[in-house]
């Protein structure tokens, strides 16, 4: 067991009567005792699926909400039988014929002279 001793570090518990299975930490690289690595999970859609890597807890990142789906809110109900907002339309605006437009705006002074 003079193996164990070599590979004994910070996250690594070292018995020599029942010596723990260790194993790397895939984001640090770090040695650590296999019942403290943590498959590293994703927020895919609405759930948190795995992405395969194993990290050490102090490596682990908190999956991002930014990474979900917004919530959408559903439609509004459609009004049943709308109707019109006034009783009647309003009336048209008074719209002079060509003839009198032109000769109004010829006859405009426009501030040059």
């Amino acid at each position: 067991m003079g193996w164990m001793r070599k590979y004994k570090g910070k996250h690594v518990t070292y018995d020599p009567v029942n010596p723990p299975s260790i194993g790397f930490c895939q984001r640090s690289g770090f040695l650590f005792d296999h019942k403290d690595l943590v498959m590293q999970m994703e927020w895919f859609g609405d759930n948190k699926i795995p992405t395969g890597i194993w990290v050490g807890k102090p490596y682990l990142d908190i999956p991002n909400e930014q990474s979900r789906p917004p919530l959408v809110k559903a439609d509004p109900y459609p009004v049943k039988d709308p109707g019109p907002l006034m009783p009647h339309s309003p009336p048209p605006p008074n719209v002079l014929p060509y003839n009198q437009l032109i000769a109004k705006l010829n006859n405009f002074h426009w501030g040059n002279d």
